[in-house]
């Protein structure tokens, strides 16, 4: 039985004609010739047709090869595909069994709908619908000019395959990538190896993996992501900007440096305006990092979110930071819900419960504003409730010297304390100390003193002398003689707690829990 079926299936194979071959070119020509040297080829000239599984192609003379369903074609040579498809060339190779048609000419065009490709060597493989170049190529689209050594077009997907120097050229941007995939029907661009773009505003973006549209000016990079403008630079894992809005944004481990003014700005998540004029922007939060770099002096600036302005050279202007915002530097630190720093003016506010510290010092007030640079700070000046506590010894926990008023104005010189100014309601306690050499400092008392305006000279960080312009009321005593309640002033509030010892300080949060007896 097993026999029967196999001679039955072999006589099927024998006499059915063509079951596993392909379909023979068809041709016609106004002229044709066979010679005896080559009886297998005819030669053809004038007018000359073929037609192949609905592939129509037109030229001036040919040679055509019937048993082995192949032709050689030359002059003004027109291929047709689907009424959608035109090569035009020189010459022309086509193997009718495998359906690869090679064109050669010193200018090769092919046009597929929107786009046309102009190059010297072209092959069109109908299985699996694809057309390469190993040779420079153009190819123009409606919006844009993309060039390269090396590609493969799907007619299919209508994919472009680029490798080897590819360029796109556009009214506003240009790219230059090493491995891209450009789609015709999307006009997006996706790169798989080192990339640049190029807008008309001078910005340049690189990235090793990523994609661009040529329509909407829109691109995302996802590896080794950097973007320059002017004279910033900005990184992050993921980067998405629009050249058009001039609008971008960053993912992870964002890095921006203003390489003009020394700042450096890292989060995890930015947002960029990047128009040349008075609303550009940097908007960071998560991990939002301000540092102003300045050798061993570095500032740095934390907050839920800082708000940065760009004046029209995009420098840094202003610095906005919200929500426990932290300022750390060696010689100064300060904390406050919010600041706000004014870079031409060298003046940071702070806002919602701010305070400072300065060697010893601690500052408090409604408002501070400090007027600070990259290596000093000059003064300070508190408004309401300003107040100055300054630890009178390391030993104990209850002697504290304080300074208070409505307004003060605290002066600096090489960023130490050497003189506080008090307006409206100035009141004092400072602790007197005998110093002798070799000898540790004897207390000799404490001096509370008020009045409504007040001075005070600071020298190594401690108080010398007060003095006060109107209404003084001054008395010194021994310690014991001195009620606990009288040796602080209303308001007191020492907070060395929140104080950051070192730049990684500025991220702790200070959480307070409460208790309740069940």
């Amino acid at each position: 039985m097993k026999l029967k079926i196999i001679f039955i299936f072999l006589c099927v194979i024998i006499f059915t004609p063509n079951v596993f071959s392909q379909k023979k070119i068809n041709y016609k020509a106004s002229w044709s010739e066979t010679r005896p040297s080559f009886p297998d080829e005819i030669i053809m000239t004038k007018e000359v047709q073929f037609e192949h599984e609905g592939m129509r192609m037109y030229c001036d003379s040919a040679i055509f090869n019937e048993k082995e369903n192949r032709f050689r074609s030359f002059g003004n040579i027109h291929i047709v595909q689907h009424d959608s498809l035109h090569v035009w060339g020189d010459e022309l190779y086509y193997e009718g069994e495998t359906k690869v048609a090679e064109m050669f000419g010193e200018k090769v065009v092919m046009k597929d709908n929107n786009i046309t490709l102009n190059t010297t060597y072209l092959i069109l493989e109908r299985i699996p619908n694809t057309v390469s170049y190993t040779r420079w190529a153009d190819i123009y689209d409606n919006k844009s000019t993309l060039r390269s050594r090396q590609a493969t077009y799907d007619m299919t997907t209508k994919d472009i395959y680029f490798v080897r120097n590819v360029e796109i050229n556009s009214e506003k941007t240009k790219v230059y990538s090493d491995t891209m995939v450009y789609n015709t029907n999307t006009d997006i661009a996706t790169f798989y190896g080192p990339t640049n773009i190029i807008t008309k505003d001078s910005t340049f973006i690189y990235t090793e993996l990523g994609w661009f549209n040529t329509k909407t000016e829109e691109s995302m990079s996802y590896q080794q992501s950097q973007m320059l403008k002017e004279n910033r630079i900005l990184q992050a894992d993921t980067l998405f900007y629009n050249s058009q809005t001039k609008l971008g944004e960053g993912l992870k481990n964002v890095y921006i440096e203003d390489t003009a003014q020394h700042i450096i700005l890292t989060s995890h998540k930015a947002y960029i305006n990047n128009s040349l004029d008075t609303n550009s922007y940097t908007f960071l939060t998560q991990q939002a990092l301000m540092r102003q770099i300045n050798g061993k002096d570095t500032l740095y600036m934390h907050a839920d979110t800082i708000w940065v302005n760009h004046d029209t050279l995009m420098n840094v202007k202003n610095i906005y930071a919200y929500y426990g915002a932290k300022v750390y530097r060696e010689d100064i630190q300060a904390a406050a819900e919010r600041m706000y720093f004014y870079m031409n003016d060298s003046l940071l506010y702070m806002l919602d419960r701010p305070i400072m510290w300065s060697e010893e010092n601690q500052i408090t007030a409604d408002t501070i504003i400090m007027n600070i640079s990259k290596k000093y700070i000059y003064s300070a000046e508190m408004f309401p409730k300003a107040f100055v506590i300054q630890d009178a010894d390391s030993l104990s926990e209850e002697r504290y010297n304080q300074i208070y008023g409505k307004r003060m104005k605290a002066f600096f010189n090489k960023n130490k304390l050497y003189l506080v100014e008090v307006y409206g309601n100035a009141q004092s306690i400072y602790y007197i100390w005998e110093e002798e050499k070799n000898k540790a400092p004897k207390l000799l008392g404490i001096n509370v003193g008020s009045g409504s305006e007040m001075k005070i000279y600071v020298s190594k960080n401690k108080i010398k002398k007060i003095t006060t312009i109107t209404n003084p009321v001054f008395f010194t005593d021994d310690e014991e003689n001195v009620k606990e309640e009288d040796k602080k002033l209303k308001g007191f509030e020492w907070r060395i707690k929140e104080r950051p010892l070192k730049p990684e300080d500025i991220f702790i949060k200070r959480w307070q829990f409460v208790i309740f007896d069940i």
